[in-house]
């Protein structure tokens, strides 16, 4: 082995080093649903006070559904006025915010803390015909071409900026966990920015597979006086949803993206829970090592919230099953399982295999 092999060889792994040849595995993420906060003036009336409920109502119903058209069910409508009966508790919390009034003077605030009730809120969307959407929800890759504030700049997770902040804010508003890329050599060397910009989908989907996202939105905004105006596309299973361009406030342009990407993410794991539309399944879990294990499984499924019933029927060399009445079908279960990753699916080789009312599975989870 020569001197020069040698020295190419330590020049490449310092290089490995250096890039990070890394990959990255987002699971499903918990997001807080039901509850709300709201600033409003120190001395605010009964009137403000219930102005204050109804828009975090508002936003709580929205946010389970991951539609904003919820808001214009006429069923919905009719209860907006009532969210104070939909509340377990609210309080109030000292708050450092200052609002100005109409002669310019600063008004002191507070904060009303609220937390609204799951079930009294999924029995209303279900009584109205709309889907609930649980907490368990995928991450967001989300890449912006951003010529708004200067150079060209694609804002990564370390990212300071009045765009990650607004992105934060109304991600959390929408119950949307996302993540930004990381921006290391490895991305800039994936990725370049007029590649972003145009938004050409393989160029992005290539810099986005070291993420292992769910689903990844993908935008450029750029700034003419006080007006941006946002471009948007989602790519998810396969799909490249475009988003017509969209003008208006930073707040209103990045709302339209996450708009899009929810109602797509809703329309895939959201269901419409119709306790008359019932199926009944089976799933099956091998080689269940322990009794500790056999717990976690069944507390996990009991958990998912298609599942309205779990009952064991056979524990057998290791190999457990779960007679399972789901609220929906067979292919939304499957769907909110392979979500979250615990259960990897054992592929199935005979068409009869195929066909039967049985999941089978292997538990991965620790």
């Amino acid at each position: 082995m020569g001197l020069t092999f040698i020295k190419q060889l330590f020049r490449f792994v310092g290089l490995m080093a250096v890039v990070g040849v890394y990959s990255f595995s987002y699971a499903a993420t918990d997001v807080q649903l039901y509850n709300e906060r709201v600033v409003i003036s120190q001395n605010a009336n009964q009137k403000e006070q219930n102005d204050a409920i109804r828009q975090a109502f508002e936003r709580v119903l929205a946010r389970v559904t991951g539609q904003q058209e919820t808001l214009q069910n006429a069923s919905v409508r009719q209860q907006l006025d009532s969210g104070s009966k939909y509340l377990t508790s609210f309080r109030f919390e000292p708050s450092d915010e200052f609002f100005t009034n109409i002669l310019g003077e600063k008004v002191a605030t507070k904060a009303m803390i609220l937390e609204f009730d799951e079930n009294s809120v999924n029995s209303l969307l279900v009584r109205s015909g709309l889907p609930v959407w649980g907490s368990r929800r995928p991450e967001i890759l989300v890449w912006i071409a951003d010529r708004s504030a200067g150079p060209d700049n694609i804002p990564g997770e370390s990212e300071s900026s009045e765009l990650a902040d607004t992105l934060e804010a109304e991600a959390q508003l929408r119950g949307l966990p996302y993540l930004l890329p990381i921006m290391d050599l490895t991305d800039t060397l994936n990725i370049k920015f007029g590649d972003l910009y145009g938004l050409f989908s393989a160029d992005i989907e290539s810099a986005s597979a070291r993420y292992q996202a769910d689903s990844v939105l993908a935008g450029r905004i750029d700034k003419n006086g006080n007006a941006y105006q946002a471009d948007w596309l989602v790519l998810f299973k396969g799909e490249r949803i475009r988003v017509p361009t969209v003008q208006g406030s930073l707040n209103e342009v990045v709302a339209a993206g996450l708009a899009a990407v929810s109602g797509r993410l809703s329309a895939q794991y959201a269901y419409v829970l119709d306790p008359s539309s019932v199926d009944n399944l089976q799933v099956q879990v091998l080689n269940v090592p322990d009794a500790v294990t056999f717990a976690r499984i069944e507390g996990y499924l009991e958990s998912v919230n298609l599942i309205s019933q779990l009952t064991l029927s056979s524990l057998s060399g290791g190999n457990v099953t779960f007679n399972v009445q789901v609220s929906g079908d067979q292919m939304q279960l499957v769907d909110s399982l392979e979500l979250d990753g615990k259960l990897v699916p054992v592929p199935e080789l005979t068409l009869e295999e195929q066909l039967d009312s049985m999941l089978v599975y292997r538990w991965v989870a620790n």
